[in-house]
């Protein structure tokens, strides 16, 4: 094949505005900056990929991860974008952290590979079949009956599994899930998500009333950093716990794993830096027989499809909490991708090269830089 290079790279902003403020444990979340960047190759392809900042769970703003970006990308200029893994490391050695950012890379290289290959990410990855991808819809903090009429219009509109957020008080939190449980029926599975809103005491006491409820597993009940309380809570918990804000890497899987804090870890491609590092903490978690979930941050339909790439190959990621990108306002990718059927996330393309995009609302995008090799950064227009 011949000599292929990454020529040219842009970086952009993407802001939104949600039509329903989304509220959790940590805040509330009413509009979202993300950061696209487009990897230009030497024959004229062009992969994508996007970084969804949070100041509280990943550590980073929109500025912060421009200016990660700064340093990271001329680590992948002039070289070949083929040496995935090679490039991933390499990051890793210029800067430490910035998931996020490293993130925006890693898809944009995945994407432009696949187009390299002729084939699709999720059979790059390891996939052997693509078919819909079956996920949960979250129905954020609110008062019981409007939370409950929410999740029983998303049982309507086909979704089989209900993720409720919780975390900001254990009694109302109760009445939550009870009003949630009873809408939607014995049928549909139910999940929660603490957020780490919870201490280990109230954690314990609301699991253990929650039980009677069929509530499937609790999200991150602690605060990440005590993994000790969360294997504290585990132990006394009727109700199975999963790890999210306290994995963010393979090594801290590892860490939890060995602390007894977990039954199961959620791999976000924001927390891991992109699908390189997801498929080293899935299969961290599979050798110690702990199963996963792929879920993700506010994001828009294209790190959406990204996630449904990594769902699709890999077969210990059994919890799909994929509601990404259905927003209208979110829908960056205008034709292509993946979007939300009947509770299911669908690719439009199964076997499209990369991830699939045919058409980018580029008119959404403000530019702010580009960079190419051998010349310095420009500023956007």
């Amino acid at each position: 094949m011949a000599k292929i290079r990454v020529e040219r790279a842009e970086v952009f902003l993407f802001r939104f505005t949600l039509g329903k403020p989304f509220r959790i444990a940590l805040g509330t979340t009413t509009e979202k900056t993300e950061i696209v960047v487009a990897l230009h190759d030497n024959h004229g392809r062009v992969g994508w990929g996007e970084a969804s900042p949070s100041a509280l769970i990943l550590g980073c703003t929109p500025d912060s991860v421009l200016a990660a970006l700064d340093h990271l990308i001329p680590a992948v200029l002039g070289e070949d974008p083929r040496r995935i893994r090679y490039l991933v490391d390499k990051l890793d050695r210029v800067l430490l952290g910035n998931a996020a950012a490293k993130a925006a890379l890693d898809l944009a290289l995945h994407d432009l590979v696949g187009q390299i290959y002729g084939e699709p990410v999720w059979r790059l990855l390891g996939g052997s079949l693509a078919e819909p991808v079956e996920t949960d819809f979250t129905v954020g903090i609110d008062e019981p009956a409007r939370m409950a009429a929410e999740a029983r219009a998303l049982v309507a509109a086909g979704f089989r599994a209900i993720k409720v957020k919780v975390g900001e008080d254990p009694q109302k939190d109760v009445a939550r899930v009870r009003a949630v449980r009873e809408a939607i029926g014995e049928g549909v599975r139910l999940w929660i998500d603490a957020n780490q809103g919870w201490t280990r005491a109230q954690a314990v006491w609301a699991l253990t009333r929650l039980s009677e409820y069929g509530v499937e597993f609790v999200e991150q009940p602690v605060p990440a950093e005590d993994l000790e309380g969360m294997a504290w809570v585990r132990k006394r918990s009727p109700i199975p716990v999963m790890a999210d804000e306290s994995v963010h890497s393979p090594a801290d899987a590892l860490r939890a794993i060995r602390l007894g804090a977990c039954d199961y870890v959620n791999i976000k491609l924001m927390k891991a830096g992109g699908l390189l590092r997801a498929k080293e903490i899935a299969a961290i978690c599979k050798h110690a027989g702990l199963p996963n979930m792929i879920g993700g941050m506010v994001e828009s339909n294209l790190s959406a499809t990204a996630a449904v790439h990594f769902a699709l190959s890999e077969a210990n990621v059994v919890f799909r909490d994929l509601d990404l990108g259905e927003r209208p306002e979110a829908q960056l990718v205008a034709r292509g991708g993946s979007a939300i059927r009947n509770g299911c996330q669908t690719l439009a393309d199964p076997e499209a090269p990369g991830f699939g995009f045919v058409e980018i609302r580029k008119e959404w995008l403000k530019p702010v830089r580009t960079y190419t090799v051998g010349e310095k950064v420009r500023p956007g227009e």
